[in-house]
């Protein structure tokens, strides 16, 4: 159940989109209605209950998750037979990203959104779908509008929809995958709708009675969620008591702020004696700070060699250090990594070394081998190579 997913409503324009392209061999379009039935839900934020927030990882969206009063309505054993009448939406927002591509997160560890771009709505009524052939799943037509209302995917672009949330992802439609027509009901993840999951990106998860992972790390002031994905209700009590989560449905999650370097924050299951974990708060990583860059010479003859000298906050002789570079005559920056260790090396010039003034442009320190994710400190420091 925890997979449920209003997936793809009318495509995330993403996998769903991809599994069009695999589906029973086919290159073409899907079978679709021709006109909208499912219509734009005008003033649905007022009227349609906000069912839950889902931060998604995968497609660095945040979906905000609405559904009018019948589909609402819906209960536990009714997850898979939505009454007639039902309308689920989500609205798909952007998110602001970090120089690295990662979401950036706010105060309470979610997802920050930046823009609307699209909601996506499933309507269930008698007959539905039917249009969508052997890729039906249940009652539904899907459709994809527009802020403004504006259709954003036709109602024949749909098949994609109905096949995504039939096979439960961008699966192609096979005996492994299919499932049956109208017997099968797949909408969103109820699990977060029942047992208030918060929808924020997990740290860990409870199952198979057992916390995954046993220890998470965690920095100073991070927002730490944990979910029960387990197939049966647990209880989480911090040891020193500081919180307890009471009846913890599956679905259902628990937050915890983490405090100071060094704090370890354990905690347990009340009806299962042998759950337990923690949170374990790590130092802050070192800020790597470079000041300055220096030669030994300004001037080097190809075959012979200079030193060069890093300045600044934390580098030691275990320090790698990048560089950004233009060769002589140019105008075009290039880079070159772990161009040295330690804070001071020498540098051989090697014959057929280009003649003229190199200019480093840029350093980026760091303490891994394999990690180039940081910024450039800019710089201007240059080198003249003589024959």
């Amino acid at each position: 159940m925890k997979r449920i997913l209003v997936a793809c409503m009318a495509v995330s324009l993403g996998v769903c989109v991809i599994a069009s392209l695999f589906f029973v061999g086919h290159a073409q379009s899907l079978p679709a209605p021709t006109v909208d039935r499912v219509g734009f839900p005008a003033g649905y934020q007022d009227a349609f209950k906000l069912l839950y927030v889902f931060d998604n990882y995968q497609n660095r969206q945040i979906r905000k998750v609405y559904g009018n009063d019948v589909a609402a309505s819906v209960t536990p054993g009714q997850v898979f037979n939505f009454p007639y009448g039902s309308i689920v939406l989500f609205e798909s927002y952007t998110v602001k990203e970090d120089s690295n591509g990662e979401p950036v997160l706010d105060d309470k560890g979610r997802f920050v959104p930046n823009n609307l771009t699209t909601i996506f709505v499933m309507r269930k009524e008698i007959g539905f779908g039917a249009d969508y052939k052997e890729i039906r799943n249940g009652e539904w037509e899907y459709a994809s509008y527009r802020p403004d209302g504006s259709t954003a995917t036709a109602p024949s672009g749909t098949g994609t929809c109905a096949l995504c949330h039939l096979t439960g992802g961008g699966l192609a439609l096979s005996a492994a995958s299919r499932n049956v027509g109208a017997q099968w009901d797949y909408v969103f993840r109820p699990d977060l709708y029942f047992s208030n999951g918060t929808g924020a990106v997990p740290k860990g998860v409870m199952q198979h009675y057992v916390f995954v992972p046993a220890a998470i790390h965690a920095q100073p002031g991070d927002t730490v969620t944990v979910y029960n994905y387990d197939q049966l209700i647990h209880r989480i009590v911090a040891d020193d008591g500081s919180f307890d989560t009471g009846v913890m449905n599956p679905g259902a999650s628990f937050t915890v702020k983490a405090g100071a370097a060094g704090t370890v924050i354990s905690y347990h299951c009340t009806l299962h004696s042998r759950m337990k974990g923690s949170i374990v708060v790590d130092d802050p990583p070192l800020v790597l700070g470079v000041t300055g860059v220096t030669f030994n010479s300004s001037t080097v003859r190809i075959g012979s060699s200079f030193s060069a000298a890093f300045s600044g906050s934390n580098l030691t002789d275990l320090t790698y250090f990048d560089i950004r570079f233009r060769a002589p005559g140019s105008t075009t920056d290039q880079e070159s990594q772990n161009w040295q260790r330690g804070v001071s090396a020498n540098h051989a010039i090697a014959a057929g070394t280009a003649t003229g003034m190199w200019t480093i442009t840029g350093v980026r320190p760091h303490q891994q081998s394999t990690d180039h994710s940081g910024n450039f400190v800019s710089t201007s420091v240059t080198l003249t190579v003589s024959p």
